[in-house]
């Protein structure tokens, strides 16, 4: 599949230029992370902050996958919310997946105060909406749910929503507290600048060709023919895991994107909030730093590794259309800022889970071997829990959470 696909932001406006030789030898280690995005920056920050011994290996260059295509939008709340959540895992369950999710917000606020680049990090609040009447009722009993297990939010109705937003909204829950904003690329370089100085070695365009899992170790070879013996290995490969396993593990997606330039002012948009709103596809909205507005959405199933949505390029007339519609749609949303252009145009794939929760921990079929894959639209938020559980089972200290993110679920 084309994972990524068009002009990005992040990779365009930051200017990073650390490198990483190729493995050209054979070596070993204690932990084995595949994967050289965010993700894997993320789990080798908490592996050698541990002390332990570990290597990642990215098959092309650091960040350059999936992670430039990421809007980075951090909130305590998943792709189903907590009522519906609470029908599939039941309700002490789910409410332990928000609260994890509010809680890895405050995580990341905290790694970037020990990091050297701030990555544009923002705490902000966020908007979850409809504007479709017949809606509003359920939301309401999802606005009481999150209020009787104490989330900090309060409901809007059509009228309070008018007075911060010109949006249509006839209903919405705001929230003052658990959720962010971040640059991805800056955050996961920072991360692995970090990771150097604790003992952390990195190997870009090295590309691991086979795995084989013993009962002690994993002995793994790459494309280049040099061996590489782990006690365990972690893949945080994302979207391309999927080749590991012999079940769907997930519904795969494509998202589209546009960036603006940055505009003067923000009228119409309460606080600059992260907004998103209740329909199966969703759209949603952010800004940056400088002032931009990222605002994604109309997403498409990919069908097939080989179908055309699977490889879509950024010229292709769906391509075209789909910027077009949201183009017209951020206009529509916010009449009052009038100098909205585009800058920036891109798509990714994008995949959700039955429950909207990540795949992180242990599989069976491959002893020594774990994955720390944060599929769903909290990647990052996911991605931090899962670098925190299996550091810590690692560590030999496996914990309860990991049971409502196993992978056999």
């Amino acid at each position: 599949m084309k994972l990524v696909a068009g002009d990005m932001l992040w990779t365009s406006v930051d200017r990073i230029n650390e490198q990483y030789s190729y493995l050209n030898n054979h070596i070993e280690c204690d932990v084995l992370i595949i994967g050289g995005g965010i993700t894997g920056a993320i789990t080798a920050y908490y592996l050698t902050k541990a002390g332990i011994n570990t290597v990642i290996v990215e098959k092309n260059r650091i960040g350059y996958g999936s992670t430039r295509a990421s809007t980075s939008i951090l909130q305590y709340e998943i792709d189903t919310d907590l009522n519906g959540l609470s029908a599939m895992v039941g309700e002490e369950n789910a409410v332990n997946a928000f609260k994890l999710c509010e809680q890895a917000v405050y995580d990341i606020e905290k790694i970037i105060g020990r990091l050297d680049d701030k990555s544009d990090f923002e705490l902000k609040e966020c908007l979850y909406y409809t504007d479709n009447p017949s809606e509003v009722s359920a939301l309401k009993k999802e606005y009481h749910l999150r209020k009787k297990h104490e989330f900090d939010v309060e409901f809007l109705d059509r009228e309070q929503a008018k007075s911060r937003f010109t949006l249509p909204i006839e209903g919405g829950i705001y929230s003052r507290k658990g959720a962010a904003q971040i640059d991805p690329y800056r955050f996961t370089h920072a991360l692995i600048r970090q990771s150097l100085e604790q003992g952390l070695t990195v190997f870009e365009n090295t590309e691991i060709d086979s795995i084989l899992p013993q009962e002690n170790y994993v002995m793994l070879q790459t494309t280049n023919n040099f061996n590489i013996k782990a006690k365990k290995i972690i893949i945080a490969t994302g979207y391309e895991a999927k080749k590991y396993f012999n079940k769907k593990i997930a519904t795969f997606s494509r998202t589209f994107t546009i960036v603006t330039k940055p505009v003067n002012d923000f009228s119409g948009w309460y606080n600059t909030c992260i907004i998103r709103d209740n329909k199966h596809a969703y759209n949603y909205l952010r800004t940056t730093g400088e002032g931009r507005i990222i605002f994604g959405g109309e997403d498409e199933g990919v069908g097939k590794e080989s179908s055309k949505m699977s490889n879509l390029s950024n010229n292709d007339l769906v391509s075209k259309q789909k910027y077009e519609i949201l183009f017209n749609k951020l206009k529509l949303y916010f009449p009052e800022i009038k100098d909205i252009e585009v800058d920036y145009k891109f798509s990714g794939i994008f995949a959700t889970t039955k429950d909207g929760l990540p795949y992180i921990g242990g599989y069976e079929q491959m002893p020594n071997c774990y994955f720390n894959l944060g599929y769903g639209s909290n990647g990052i938020l996911y991605a931090l829990l899962g670098g925190q559980l299996l550091t810590d089972l690692c560590l030999g200290k496996g914990r309860e959470e990991l049971k409502l993110f196993r992978l056999n679920r």
